[in-house]
């Protein structure tokens, strides 16, 4: 090897580094671009519990939060279940991990089975079209990580693993 072709072979490296890391910011900024924005205080919205209860993020004041909206019919979604699974086991004190199901025309009954088949362990709440727009939804699974003072400090769009989640998840304090 001379140092010629290293050299050459590292520039090609760096260029094609360079090209996948602008791809990749690319994508990112094109799948958040309807979100809401980082630093907006969270919609305030109602929510209803599988047992029909109004429930509301003003219950959630004083930890970090992440909501993660989904629906039945997304085949990623599915695939988080392990991971969100996880997540929810290690949970510290002060943070909380609410899915928003975007149950459709789905009846309770059959909302029921589909969590109890999926393994589902954590809470799930369901949202309503007007839910659903207030924080801007058009694709899933999409995740907002809230501060404890319920302001939006990250968010993202498609899969996510564990680690990732829990680490923002961990970080959604650090304003």
């Amino acid at each position: 090897m001379t140092r010629a072709w290293l050299k050459a072979k590292l520039l090609r490296w760096g260029r094609e580094l360079l090209i996948f890391g602008l791809l990749f910011a690319g994508i990112l900024y094109w799948q958040r671009r309807n979100l809401l924005p980082e630093g907006a205080p969270a919609p305030t919205v109602t929510f209803r519990t599988l047992e029909g209860q109004p429930v509301t993020l003003a219950s959630l004041k004083g930890k970090r939060v992440l909501l993660h909206f989904w629906a039945t019919w997304c085949s990623v979604c599915g695939m988080e279940h392990g991971a969100l699974n996880a997540v929810h086991a290690g949970l510290e004190p002060d943070e909380a991990l609410i899915s928003i199901l975007d149950a459709g025309d789905t009846s309770i009954e059959a909302l029921q089975a589909h969590l109890k088949e999926k393994g589902i362990n954590y809470p799930v709440w369901l949202a309503d079209r007007a839910a659903l727009a207030a924080f801007q939804i058009k694709q899933y699974p999409t995740n907002y990580f809230l501060s404890p003072e319920g302001r939006l400090v990250n968010r993202d769009v498609g899969m996510s693993s564990r680690l990732t989640m829990a680490w923002r998840l961990g970080r959604a304090g650090d304003e």
